[in-house]
């Protein structure tokens, strides 16, 4: 956390503010200042704080910054690895995009892996829509490249134009098609095509850029897993979305093309959420809605070809970058796009063609009624069987998009604990020991912050954390909040397994969270897990532990795990339970609970029926091992499914059609269920339909098609008779 000065910094504009550091003041603040500089006071010494340095001033303070033999003029974007500077090469006074390192010389080998492997990826392509490398250098420990520079900005900025001119958006997403399919005959996977990373010269033609995450297609190796997510949500494609970077091939890119046509068409990306959690789930479940559906006015087989680059299962894309390429190019030239679009009403009516109604006869009409009943029937009963497996396999995607999404947040939840585990402050109260300071901190830590990268906070949603404390390297509890009980401060956690696992982060040095097992909680008996971290002084030297806890319940924290629009599903959360003080560790059926249920109260936990408990031991034991509990999303496997689960809370005679996956290492298994009568009952209420009512609407339908004939068959009948009654006899 900051000191006082960068308070001062941050609060400055305030209208009522702190003496010390001009924080906005609540109403009865203490001594005129606020609960940081009031800490402050209680822990001030006569060391300076160190002020940490900025590396490279920023050009423009004071006219340009000498960069070797570059000056760098302003500073035009910047990422989480790397910033781009305009700058002019003094030798031949060029005007480049330089990119360089943030961190220069403390950069990890990991990022001058990923930052050498754009500069090799862009360096191998010439292509006219491709931004061209110039030089690859390191001056002074930061490596840079230098690149043509773009000052038409990027596709991002222009997004609202080229919503008015779909023949523009088509012209711009066909040429970067053919770059991206350049890059694809060299073996290059871009895997982050998005707006922002095409970018405009001064004639308006498009670049592609930003090869940071691109990956060769003929090398195995490199520091990108299966399981990582890779590249932008709202851009991914499914099997991108779903970690399974190993199997990516040139269908990925095809779909962040059509995103981005998409966005051009529509003024925003396929899809839209709150959160990149949210968006990853819709990229891997739910449809596009077409353009036209959102009141857009946009040619039907442009819309048609947008929406075959958004197919879910990439063998329904196209082929390649090339051939959406061409499908642009055709319909830009008039001529009719190959994709087609079938609509409900063309296939009923092509299905009606196929098999016309013989108006030959009532006879022939009953008969073909019954045969039609006899097959509906026999179909409907195999379908059943069929159907019953269509819903384990969604179960089986579901459940591991669940346990990615709860491995996501727990990402979350163990970064907010780090964030806090690395504070100085806490290092200094943690080493002085003095309980008032101690008391003050974890108060102000989670109720003072608005800043939701600072503190017990996550982005997007309130704290999900209902209490937190400190301990010392010992066990023992130093601080609680909120207020703990009289005689709880002092006491020993040191068999907690919270605390354990956090010890054992500290002796291999680690800066790192961990994720507990299920316990009780001995200030109000409810059941809790915690997201732990240790925490060290300025030497490394470990002081203690950060737990932070979440409570069980119908909930995650902040987030609810079950689809409500997804009827008769049901998402439930499985995970390892904390034995008691002077216990040996639990196992067998025991040793797992359902935490998280629609029908569970806060706070409360379930146990697992002996089947249950068994199939979760055997997922957890294929579970990968990556270490101690590394946070990171699920791969491919393993995955169970089962058709006769039972729900414990729920209940019952119908079994549960059930799929369990485990997130990652950390020992919680999610599971996704659907009741099995839910699953059968339209097919069955599809039979009965047919058998009993079925016939009425078909009889309807012969005579009203045959009536008319037998009307005028008769008509005719008649007359003739008629006639022949008025001819003269011979």
């Amino acid at each position: 956390m900051a000191s006082c000065d960068t308070c001062s910094r941050r609060w400055a504009d305030a209208m009522s503010s702190c003496t010390e550091c001009g924080m906005d003041l609540s109403a009865g603040a203490p001594e005129g200042l606020c609960p940081r500089c009031l800490l402050s006071g209680l822990l001030a010494d006569d060391e300076p704080e160190p002020v940490p340095s900025d590396p490279l001033p920023l050009p423009g303070e004071r006219g340009p910054v000498r960069f070797g033999e570059y000056e760098l003029l302003e500073r035009i974007a910047q990422g989480g690895m790397g910033v781009v500077y305009k700058a002019r090469q003094v030798r031949i006074n060029r005007r480049v995009a330089l990119k360089m390192i943030v961190d220069g010389e403390l950069a990890t080998e990991q990022e001058l892996y990923r930052f050498r492997a754009e500069a090799e990826a862009a360096a191998l392509l010439e292509h006219p829509h491709i931004v061209p490398i110039y030089e690859v250098g390191e001056h002074e420990g930061r490596h840079y490249f230098t690149m043509k520079l773009m000052d038409g900005g990027s596709l991002a900025d222009h997004v609202e134009l080229l919503g008015s001119s779909p023949r523009r958006a088509a012209e711009l997403v066909a040429a970067v098609a053919r770059a991206v399919h350049f890059g694809h005959q060299h073996g290059i996977l871009h895997r982050d095509l998005k707006p922002a990373n095409i970018l405009l010269d001064t004639e308006g033609k498009p670049h592609v850029g930003d090869f940071g995450v691109a990956r060769h297609l003929e090398k195995e190796g490199g520091l990108t897993q299966t399981g990582m997510v890779i590249g932008t949500p709202a851009y991914m494609a499914p099997e991108q979305a779903a970690g399974r970077i190993r199997e990516l091939t040139t269908a990925a890119d095809v779909y962040s093309l059509g995103a981005i046509l998409y966005e051009l068409l529509t003024g925003r990306p396929p899809f839209v959420a709150d959160s990149a959690t949210a968006i990853l789930r819709m990229v891997a479940e739910a449809e596009p809605v077409a353009p036209s559906a959102l009141g857009i006015q946009v040619d039907r087989e442009l819309e048609t070809l947008c929406l075959k680059c958004l197919e879910k299962e990439p063998s329904r894309r196209y082929g390649s970058a090339e051939e959406l390429a061409r499908e642009l190019e055709r319909w830009l030239n008039g001529e009719p796009i190959q994709a087609r679009r079938s609509g409900r009403a063309a296939r009923a009516w092509r299905w009606c063609r196929r098999h016309p109604l013989v108006a030959g006869g009532l006879a022939t009409g009953i008969w073909f009624l019954l045969v039609m009943t006899v097959v509906s029937l026999s179909i409907a009963r195999t379908q059943e069987l069929e159907r019953r497996q269509e819903v384990l396999r969604a179960n089986a995607y579901a459940a591991r998009t669940v346990a990615g999404t709860v491995l996501f947040q727990l990402q979350e939840y163990g970064q907010a604990v780090e964030r806090v585990a690395a504070d100085t402050w806490l290092r200094e109260v943690l080493k002085r020991g003095a309980p008032e300071a101690l008391q003050l901190f974890v108060r102000t830590t989670y109720d003072i912050h608005e800043d939701p990268r600072n503190g017990l906070r996550v982005a997007g949603g309130p704290p999900p954390f209902e209490s937190w404390l400190l301990l010392d390297s010992a066990g023992r509890v130093r601080a609680h909040w909120p207020a703990p009980p009289e005689g709880f401060l002092g006491g020993d956690l040191g068999w907690r397994d919270y605390f354990q696992g956090a010890a054992q982060l500290a002796r291999k040095g680690r800066h790192a969270s961990y994720v507990s097992r299920v316990f009780k909680s001995e200030v109000d008996g409810r059941h809790r897990f915690a997201l732990s971290s240790p925490v060290y002084d300025e030497n490394g030297q470990w002081l203690g532990v950060v737990a932070a806890m979440v409570g069980t319940g119908s909930m995650l924290g902040a987030l609810r795990l079950t689809d409500t629009e997804v009827e008769e599903r049901t998402t439930v959360l499985v995970a390892p339970r904390d034995h008691e003080h002077g216990q040996p560790p639990l196992s067998g059926p025991e040793a797992s609970i359902i935490i998280v249920h629609e029908a569970l109260a806060h706070g409360a936990i379930s146990a697992l029926d002996a089947t249950a408990a068994r199939r979760v031991e055997e997922v957890l034991r294929q579970a990968p091992r990556h270490g101690q509990q590394q946070l990171r999303l699920p791969g491919t496997g393993p995955l169970a499914a089962y058709e006769d689960h039972r729900d414990p809370l729920i209940g019952g005679a119908s079994p549960w059609l059930a799929a369990f996956a485990p997130v990652g290492s950390t020992g919680f298994v999610a599971l996704v269920q659907t009741r099995d009568d839910a699953a059968s009952a339209p097919l069955r209420k599809l039979a009965t339909r047919l058998a009993l009512w079925g016939g009425v609407p078909f009889l309807l339908g012969v005579a009203a098609m045959l009536g008319p004939a037998l009307w005028r068959h008769r008509t005719r009948m008649g007359k003739g008779l008629e006639t022949k009654s008025l001819r003269p006899s011979a």
